[in-house]
């Protein structure tokens, strides 16, 4: 049971860190206008900041969930 509890508390952070480097690219691109990609447009931080955040929830309510007094 504690491998899953690891598995998805990295996956939680892998999805967090993915979607920070795609927020951060995004806005790079909007700032700059190196790229032309429809994924890189502005409406797309906003899915980007929802995975962030959804990838940090799920680290920390695994990270820090009660347990039982034995």
């Amino acid at each position: 049971m504690e491998a899953v509890r690891n598995i998805f508390r990295f996956l939680g952070m892998g999805v967090f860190f993915l979607s920070m480097a795609l927020f951060l690219f995004t806005v790079l691109n909007n700032w700059l206008g190196f790229a032309s990609a429809t994924w890189l447009s502005g409406p797309f931080w906003r899915v980007y900041l929802f995975f962030a955040v959804s990838g940090i929830l799920l680290y920390i309510l695994i990270t820090f969930r009660r347990k039982k007094d034995d």
